[in-house]
């Protein structure tokens, strides 16, 4: 009896010893699952491996100040990440901007993105910058969510104290003048002067040495006579260059006519040129002649006619007769008045 009473006691007290931690578990294990599968579940719906920060330069702003917003993202370099496009509105903030930074490659093949938003606000009081939910996209194609969490902002008026009294005007920003672009342009207009002032003195010095031309005093039938005859001598029409001998030859009762006449003649069409000479007082028979002589030149210089010997020999002897015949107009009665 003795012995027994000791073993039934230890064994109360064993009992008594077991059965709280027994009514502690069926308390405290279903919390526990609990508390893992809401963590498991929150980390898959967080996109594992990134991270979510949202930062603002300042929490008291006054209407109308800008604030920055900058969103920073971590985020394994496999995956991708999409930012929301943001409009002219965010809730009841103004958007004034937005800048993507680049992309960062961190440790570890982690990727940093910074997207900043510049926004303003026009009312009073404590207001909210919004929460921003972004987009992940993993390589197999599974899309996760990051959301931030939305920041208090104090916006005062622009009165502080006492409704009657104006915030201090700040300060005006100081810039030193910058006299580069002055002495830029000093430089460039002396530079411009000294070339101008040698140009000058170059001109004048080459208008002093140059000798004065000595001035053709031959009549106009004389200089046509021997240019005529130098043609000759150049053999144009015995090498086949027919189209070069019917050009000068062309050129030089141009040269005649224009003197004899007093009728623009170089870099003239035959059209202009007759037309021209229409104008003037000349006989219709000369007319016709020299308008015949230009044309028959056209024909081989332009539609390469090759004349035989003799139209060669007859053009030469049509010129000599306009040389000699060719009479300048009689001068009218007004101008020998004057």
């Amino acid at each position: 009896m003795e012995t027994s009473a000791p073993r039934r006691q230890h064994t109360r007290t064993d009992l008594g010893f077991r059965f709280p931690i027994c009514r502690l578990s069926f308390v405290f294990v279903p919390w526990w699952l609990a508390a893992t599968f809401l963590w498991v579940f929150a980390v898959e719906g967080q996109e594992p491996g990134a991270q979510l920060k949202i930062s603002v330069d300042a929490t008291t702003i006054t209407v109308g100040d800008v604030l920055t917003v900058k969103l920073e993202v971590k985020h394994p370099e496999s995956q991708k990440l999409a930012f929301p496009a943001f409009g002219p509105a965010l809730g009841e903030w103004s958007v004034l901007g937005s800048s993507r930074l680049p992309v960062k490659t961190l440790q570890g093949g982690i990727a940093e993105e910074v997207l900043e938003l510049q926004l303003s606000i026009y009312k009073t009081g404590d207001v909210v910058v919004p929460a921003f939910e972004l987009e992940l996209v993993k390589t197999n194609g599974e899309k996760g969510k990051l959301a931030s969490e939305p920041v208090q902002i104090k916006v005062q008026s622009v009165l502080t104290g006492n409704a009657d009294t104006l915030k201090d005007v700040k300060p005006q920003a100081e810039i030193a003048a910058d006299y580069k672009p002055l002495f830029f342009f000093l430089a460039a207009l002396g530079s411009a002067a000294y070339l101008l002032y040698r140009l000058v003195q170059y001109l004048k010095r080459r208008k002093e040495t140059q000798p004065p031309l000595p001035q053709d005093l031959r009549s106009p039938e004389e200089i046509a006579r021997q240019a005529i005859e130098q043609l000759i001598a150049k053999k144009l029409v015995e090498r086949g260059l027919l189209k070069q001998f019917y050009l000068e030859l062309s050129e030089i009762m141009k040269r005649f006519l224009g003197a004899k006449l007093g009728i623009l003649s170089l870099e003239r069409t035959t059209e202009e040129f007759t037309r021209d000479l229409r104008s003037t007082s000349v006989p219709a028979v000369q007319y016709r002649m020299i308008r015949e002589f230009l044309e028959e030149c056209d024909l081989v210089k332009f539609a390469k006619y090759r004349p035989a010997n003799e139209e060669v020999q007859q053009i030469l002897a049509r010129s000599r007769e306009m040389v000699e015949s060719v009479s300048a107009p009689p001068v009218p009665m007004a101008e020998v008045a004057k």
